[in-house]
């Protein structure tokens, strides 16, 4: 390891992070190295550092590493120490969120999938087979970062250890402080010798930080309570939120993110960092529950990497903020308070002074160097960007349109499945290495005409076939929180059994249908929309978790028994995706769960012009999607209605949050990594529906101009 610092001692104190001494201001942005290819995290993080950040914080997804029990991974796009180099080549700080649960809207919150089905397991707290699951993890991804730790001369100045613990620790108590405890001594005793953090909640022996849109003067003065000797971190600055199939793209007003940045720095704030500064993608099947393939949160630096007016515009705040950091920090501070809430911060220090003036009622400031020269107006500033940046625009780089088509086999045309008297959890099928998995059995009709499919327990998307064709599939928006997986005890509520997460939603599904009356066969495609991220999801610990199909189907009341499960998809254990050559592809028509295949070709100079590149889904329907092999994700054309899961639960004006493209689809453009492609491309898609692609325009843009 090259390193471009001697050994850092990183200390603090109740007023700032201190590295090697000096205070540092922290102006931090969320990239996960993760959720883009290798070849993109050199300049993401150019961009970052010309947008005037000076630290970098990660998430390390603990099921990215370990893609196997026991086997770990740190190559290729799992290279954690190759991005940590990056990190540092540049002079960027890193916060390492090690885990182990993460959230991060991520497939099961981060923890591998297996970890669900240890023996007497509970996941986030002081069980015993989860802490050495996590004692054997964590000895070995020490070792991955310890190179990198400050005081080794690397760039990791601050490592946080779980995660939003505040969220359930009235469901595990004691032994959830037990827990916590424990993993920060775990930490220490491999060898961190950086502080340790904790947002939103914590204990005594780490550094406890805030996430939050803002951070309200009430929730500061609740932390300096608590928390006298600490310095006051803003680890999660939210600049938007997530987008969740079946709801509208979410939006922030980027100065009221500036106005808020202003106002927790005359609060004393000490740093912040923006979550997410490069929201990425959730290639492959990486993303959480209902989270879009599109990592969104209406990021400064978009999906392909290139900077959007709000990152502009905030970078002018940040050379402002740096400027002055020893002001903040050594300067004596004088408040002038003046009509409707309006204040006047003075920070003054060996000569040289600075003013805020902030306005909560309208949400704008301005900061004023000497002789009241505007060094930084909220409203002023932003329109000043606007007029000068552009984006560049999208244009149609290919169209693919000569499709050939393979059907994926039914389950009456397979050899293989698991017998059951009663329908196995798809899980314990799957471990999650798929999104599909097959339920069939025979259905014995005593009176034609109306019938009913009735499963009490399912989750996410079904379609239900009777003797191979489609009888009903599952409709309406799906929601984050749909309470316990299991049937509560009698006469109890989900409100009773864990009142901080009441259910607002269910598992049930009917499905009515006409038949004649006979013998039948019934298939069900259960497809999994990814695992939860966290507990309240679940209203119980994430070992509870449950996808496809449980405890029972019922016909007009009847339960119907003797089932077999067919795990995933026969190609893809063909691997279909990588070598379409060796597919015998048919004539493409409208078939149901059929695997479509197209070749396309880019030529040279536009692939070398640094283009960046999308592909129009709005002629698919629900599947997967593959380049060269590679998964790009999950996609799916449902509209989006209202604002999902964060709707109710925020000041939402406050905020400046908004949505936007109603009734538009959730998603329609799908990243294609530039790394990925070459003159001649194979683009396979799976769709569950009966459905042709059609023409497909595969689009490409410029990077934006430097300013």
């Amino acid at each position: 390891m090259k390193t471009k610092h001697t050994k850092r001692l990183v200390t603090y104190d109740n007023r700032s992070i201190k590295i090697a001494g000096k205070r540092t201001l922290i102006i931090s942005g969320e990239i996960h190295y993760a959720r883009m290819p290798r070849a993109e995290w050199a300049s993401v993080l150019d961009e970052s550092v010309a947008c005037g950040l000076n630290t970098v914080a990660c998430y390390i997804f603990w099921n990215w590493h370990e893609v196997e029990r026991g086997i770990y991974d740190f190559s290729g796009d799992r290279d954690l120490a190759h991005f940590l180099q990056l990190c540092d080549d540049r002079g960027l700080n890193v916060i390492l969120r090690a885990g182990p649960y993460c959230c991060a809207e991520w497939n099961f919150g981060g923890y591998p999938p297996y970890l669900r089905d240890e023996p007497g397991i509970t996941i986030r707290t002081a069980s015993k087979p989860y802490l050495d699951r996590v004692e054997k993890y964590f000895r070995h991804l020490v070792s991955e970062f310890q190179p990198f730790l400050a005081s080794k001369g690397g760039p990791i100045i601050l490592v946080q250890v779980e995660n939003e613990y505040m969220n359930v620790a009235k469901r595990y108590g004691a032994n959830g402080e037990r827990y916590l405890k424990w993993l920060a001594n775990l930490v220490l005793e491999l060898g961190v010798d950086v502080p340790l953090v904790m947002c939103e909640g914590g204990i005594e022996e780490v550094v406890e930080t805030l996430n939050g849109f803002s951070i309200s003067e009430e929730r500061i003065r609740l932390f300096r309570d608590k928390h006298p000797e600490l310095p006051m971190l803003w680890t999660e600055l939210w600049p938007a939120w997530y987008d969740t199939w079946g709801f509208a793209q979410h939006r922030r007003d980027p100065k009221n993110i500036a106005f808020f940045i202003l106002d927790w720095i005359s609060r004393g704030g000490a740093g912040w960092n923006y979550y997410m500064w490069f929201g990425g993608t959730n290639l492959e099947r990486t993303s959480m529950y209902l989270q879009t393939t599109t990592y969104g949160f209406d990021a400064p630096i978009d999906e392909h990497g290139r900077p959007r007016a709000r990152a502009r515009y905030l970078a002018g705040l940040h050379r402002v903020l740096l400027d002055h950091a020893d002001l903040f920090f050594n300067g004596k501070k004088a408040l002038k308070e003046g009509k409707n809430g309006t204040a006047r911060i003075t920070w003054s220090h060996k000569g040289e002074s600075l003013s805020l003036e902030l306005s909560p009622d309208s949400k704008s400031a301005r900061l004023l160097g000497a002789s009241e020269k505007v060094l930084f107006d909220t409203e002023a500033s932003y329109q000043s960007v606007v007029k000068t940046f552009s984006s560049p625009p999208w244009r149609k780089a290919v169209t693919v349109d000569s499709w050939e088509l393979w059907a994926e086999p039914f389950p009456d045309e397979r050899n293989d499945g698991q017998l059951s008297v009663r329908p196995m959890e798809q899980l314990l099928l799957t471990q999650d290495r798929s999104d599909y998995c097959w339920y069939a059995a025979k259905l014995d009709i005593k009176k034609p005409g109306a019938q009913e499919l009735d499963i009490p327990y399912c989750a996410d998307v079904l379609r239900v076939y009777l003797d191979g064709e489609l009888i009903g599939q599952t409709k309406g928006s799906l929601v984050e929180n749909r309470g316990a997986t299991l049937p509560l005890p009698a006469g109890k509520k989900t409100s009773e059994v864990n009142p901080l997460e009441p259910a607002t939603g269910s598992y049930g599904q009917q499905f009515p249908f006409e038949a004649k009356a006979g013998s039948h066969r019934i298939e069900i495609l259960a497809t999994s929309i990814g695992l939860i991220k966290g507990d309240w999801m679940v209203a119980g610990p994430m070992n509870t978790e449950r996808r496809g199909i449980w405890q029972g189907v019922f016909l007009n009341g009847k339960e119907v028994l003797n089932w077999r499960m067919s795990a995933g998809l026969v190609g893809e254990q063909r691997d279909i995706a990588k070598a379409p050559q060796f597919v015998p592809w048919g004539a493409s028509n409208p078939k149901p769960c059929a695997w479509h295949h197209a070749s396309f070709r880019i030529s040279e100079k536009i692939l070398r012009s640094g283009s960046v590149f999308r592909l129009d889904a709005r002629d698919l329907e629900k599947g997967m999607l593959f380049v060269n092999g590679h998964c790009l994700g999950r996609h799916w054309l449902v509209s989006g209605i209202g604002y999902g899961a964060d709707e109710g639960w925020h000041e939402i004006e406050k905020n400046g949050l908004f949505i936007e493209g109603e009734g538009e689809p959730t998603q329609r453009y799908y990243k294609i990594p530039t790394s990925w492609l070459q003159p001649t491309n194979d683009l396979v898609i799976f769709e569950e529906g009966r459905l042709v692609p059609g023409k497909l325009t595969i689009e490409c843009s410029s990077q934006p101009k430097p300013q």
